[in-house]
């Protein structure tokens, strides 16, 4: 199979072309099987088990071309994770952890119950909506991805029974979405793994966040009297840049949020805090890990976790020469699907403006890039996208100096993704 392209096919028939125990990584933003914009390529197959019957399929393929000690990130709604999570264990893969993406930008879509009940009476208009296009500028985050503006007036309830449920909804504003990380298991221990297939684990010193320095002086003791491993009388210490990373990443408008609410925090201010983990086989009893030198750094509570910023041009880079196309959906994802009661079919998004990139839900690089790096075997490794849709997750393999093989079924997107991925320049070879 040839890399660092993309491929025009069903993904299955795409993949039963291509060898086993061959991939490194699998990263994918698959539908959610909730019609979302009431595209063909999203419907939940006829119900649950229809749509969880389906993505097995596609998971046991990803399953058979992956190396044993693959990771795989697929990416979900709360919605429906638990039927992303149910076809990915039905595959054979095990369920590591969900990262949770966390974004400020997700507009509610809440159907107002006090509104139905008024159906066929006339409400009076009262005001108008703080989000209406007229009262933003485009830095706005809901101007930009489209969803100002669709209730413009601000109404009264006009019947008693809409009195009494002035104010009730349907659905929480959406602010996450999931990342199911999944691993094919191993072939012995980690270890043995990674000296047979070259892949094992996740890379955690390479997807470490912030730039303070963490120091272990290799000092600590376990029952007041047995130093922690390594135990050579030799060692001084190791010095990490940044921390441990997190199953929760932020977007830059949640970690702005977070900031606001946390205020400047200090921690390490004492140095020589001893932090406390489980290392190696411990008998069930835990050991030192070693003692922490952060010398009071200070910043907003996001520095614990990765901001994803994402660009307003980015959606459209390398498009320059497409012609402009109809688009529906959110800017960023899929955080602001309507909510249908307890239906998973129906109408979801919203319009926008014609765009070069029409897309509905392209992630951001930033995003992508990160979890390209979190999934880096030592010496790169292959990262394969079975819903590449316009590229992003290529583009991202490409940026940090990674082999990708994508696959897209709509040919209208294998052309946007092939242009954003051409205007990436691959990174130098040191």
């Amino acid at each position: 199979m040839e890399l660092n392209k993309i491929i025009q096919g069903d993904c299955v028939d795409v993949m039963k072309t291509m060898d086993e125990n061959s991939i490194d990584t699998i990263i994918t933003d698959p539908p959610a099987g909730i019609s979302f914009m009431g595209k063909s390529w999203d419907s939940n197959k006829g119900g649950r088990d229809e749509w969880i019957e389906w993505l097995t399929e596609v998971m046991r393929e990803c399953y058979r071309v992956a190396k044993p000690g693959s990771t795989a990130l697929v990416w979900a709604i709360p919605r429906t994770s638990h039927w992303t999570a149910t076809a990915m264990e039905n595959a054979g893969w095990q369920i590591k952890d969900i990262i949770m993406h966390i974004f400020g930008s997700g507009f509610p879509k809440s159907t107002d119950i006090s509104k139905q009940l008024d159906k066929g009476h006339e409400r009076k208009v009262v005001g108008r909506n703080p989000n209406s296009r007229e009262n933003c500028d485009k830095s706005n985050t809901l101007y930009e991805s489209g969803t100002v503006g669709k209730t413009d007036n601000i109404t009264e309830p006009a019947t008693p029974e809409a009195k009494l449920w002035n104010g009730w909804g349907t659905a929480l504003k959406p602010a996450a979405e999931h990342w199911i990380v999944a691993q094919k298991p191993n072939e012995g221990t980690y270890a043995n793994n990674a000296l047979k297939w070259g892949v094992s684990g996740l890379n955690i010193d390479g997807g470490r966040i912030g730039t303070e320095e963490i120091t272990t002086n290799g000092k600590g003791k376990q029952d007041g009297n047995t130093p922690i491993v390594p135990q050579s009388p030799n060692y001084k210490g190791e010095t990490h840049t940044g921390r441990f990373p997190a199953n929760i990443l932020l977007d830059e408008e949640a970690g702005k949020m977070l900031d606001e609410q946390s205020g400047v925090l200090k921690s390490g201010s004492k140095p020589g805090h001893k932090g406390k983990s489980l290392i190696g086989d411990t008998g069930g009893k835990t050991k030192t890990q070693g003692i922490i030198n952060a010398y009071g750094d200070k910043g907003g509570a996001s520095r614990f976790f990765y901001v994803a910023k994402a660009s307003k041009s980015e959606r459209n880079l390398g498009c320059e020469g497409l012609d402009k196309k109809q688009t529906v959906g959110g800017g960023g994802g899929i955080g602001d699907y309507k909510d249908d009661v307890n239906s998973c079919s129906g109408k979801y998004g919203s319009e926008k403006a014609p765009a070069k990139n029409n897309h509905p839900t392209v992630k951001p690089i930033k995003l992508m890039e990160y979890l390209c790096t979190l999934t880096k075997t030592p010496t790169g490794g292959i990262v394969l996208d079975p819903f590449a849709g316009s590229g992003t997750t290529c583009m991202a393999a490409k940026k940090t100096g990674r082999d990708f093989i994508g696959i897209e079924k709509e040919e209208e997107y294998v052309k946007i993704a092939e242009a954003r991925i051409k205007s990436i320049q691959s990174p130098l070879k040191l």
